[in-house]
């Protein structure tokens, strides 16, 4: 079944005069809708391969199990979204997304302390997952170019005689007995974490990509609340954060569409919220502060609960990998999953479309050695955020994985980085510009940061 969206002004899609072939897209999570995205700006056909049923309305769905829990776009995710589709963030504001700066409005505790609050110039949005990823699919689906093909199961690549190249995906449809092959010059797999693109090269005569996995048992628990104006007075959301390595667990209040509170409860190594209404209270009232229990205790809740569980950061790392098949990449979480509680997958996402874009302009006249030009490239994209969430996971000493030279003194950096963020505002602004990973964490280290954050902790002391 194709699902179509009417257009809307778009300035991409139609293909160039140069454009090549056809691409097949494995997803349409945030990940698979980018590369979609990008794709149509060079190939003259994009499908998007999807096993879901997609729905119409901003609800949920079953292949997207985060899409029920708290969601972060930082600021170069919103840059880059804006960019590929101009108007997208007012369309989201319109539609009930909540703005706000996200250093004034936000009252987030951490390292036995509240943040300083001050206008920092970084906007947010505050919304759901749903409601974020259903207007970019409804934009990708306007394309000319772009088909959105659901119900459809991809469950083997297609390949050249000689197995050097990829040459499209055979697919199982709903209802349908015989699978059907949908040929293509460039498969990009971007069915999550689950793809199944190792086993799929394997079968080719390749070897998998090592994988790189640090363990750290991170579990939360969601729930929609009735949201009230005076809820949370002189703040439009609530952070309550995990100090490593004693506290394990965080809790979090964010306001989305429909007047609604999304709240999260959860925390790492096992320390999980429950699903039930007095466990899950109880979990919020034994955080240090009480503001996300003071809010819960009164509201009336507008959902059930929805659980999910992270084992681990994954990482898949194709750029080790001596020859890849010509004719199919990997991207998005199938490449590499972060520890969604520091809210990198879809920025980390939108740059990894932004670099496949990048090799595709450098590159009009050949797909030969395509991935393994991506894989390089977008290595240096996925290291700054990987060294980031991996990193700060290490602070706990029971987190299980092969750990960087260097982690632990990075780490005890950045503790006394967060403790001058208390009462620093120009430290918290430079941590910002590095968590939203508009600025490299080597920014941190400028000499007017360094003596800022040792004045902080002397004056602390």
């Amino acid at each position: 079944m194709m699902q179509r969206a009417q257009a809307n002004g778009d300035r991409a899609g139609s293909g160039s005069s140069s454009a090549r072939g056809r691409a097949i897209v494995i997803g349409s999570g945030i990940a698979g809708l980018l590369t979609a995205r990008v794709l149509a700006d060079h190939f003259a056909s994009v499908a998007v391969v999807e096993r879901d049923r997609l729905p119409n309305e901003f609800v949920p769905r079953k292949g997207v199990p985060q899409g029920r829990h708290v969601h972060g776009l930082l600021a170069k995710g919103q840059e880059i979204l804006q960019e590929l589709f101009p108007g997208l963030v007012e369309d989201l504001l319109g539609d009930g997304a909540i703005a706000g700066d996200i250093a004034r409005d936000t009252r987030w505790f951490h390292y036995g302390g509240y943040k300083a609050r001050f206008e920092s110039g970084l906007r947010g949005i505050l919304l759901s997952r749903p409601l974020i990823e259903g207007h970019v699919r409804r934009r990708v689906a306007s394309l000319p170019n772009v088909t959105l093909l659901e119900q459809c199961d991809a469950c083997a690549l297609a390949a050249s005689g000689d197995r050097a190249r990829v040459t499209g995906v055979v697919v199982q449809r709903a209802g349908q007995a015989a699978s059907e092959t949908f040929w293509s010059d460039l498969v990009v797999d971007a069915a999550g974490r689950g793809s199944r693109g190792g086993a799929w090269i394997e079968a080719l005569g390749y070897e998998r990509a090592p994988e790189e996995e640090i363990r750290i048992g991170v579990g939360y628990t969601s729930r929609l609340l009735r949201r009230r104006a005076d809820d949370l007075p002189g703040a439009k959301c609530a952070i309550i954060a995990a100090t490593p390595p004693n506290e394990r667990r965080i809790g979090v209040l964010f306001p989305i569409e429909g007047d609604r509170w999304m709240v999260t409860l959860g925390g790492w190594l096992g320390d999980h919220a429950p699903a039930d209404p007095d466990g899950f209270l109880e979990f919020a009232r034994s955080l240090p502060v009480s503001d996300v229990y003071d809010v819960m205790k009164n509201a009336e809740a507008v959902s059930e609960f929805a659980v999910y569980k992270f084992p681990s950061n994954l990482r898949r790392r194709y750029e080790r990998v001596r020859q890849v098949p010509d004719g199919y990449l990997v991207t998005g979480d199938a490449l590499c999953s972060f520890n969604p509680i520091y809210g990198q997958g879809m920025t980390v996402a939108a740059l990894e479309a932004m670099t496949l874009g990048a090799c595709l302009r450098g590159d009009r006249a050949s797909f030969v050695g395509l991935p393994g030009r991506f894989y390089r490239r977008v290595s240096k994209v996925i290291d700054v955020a990987w060294q980031s969430a991996a990193g700060a996971d290490f602070a706990y000493p029971s987190v299980d994985g092969v750990k960087a030279p260097g982690t632990d003194l990075i780490n005890s950096y950045v503790h006394r980085v967060q403790r001058a963020m208390l009462r620093d505002t120009a430290v918290f602004r430079a941590f910002l510009d590095v968590m939203n990973l508009t600025k490299a964490p080597t920014s941190l280290f400028r000499p007017r940061i360094l003596w800022r954050v040792w004045r902080a902790n002397q004056s602390s002391r």
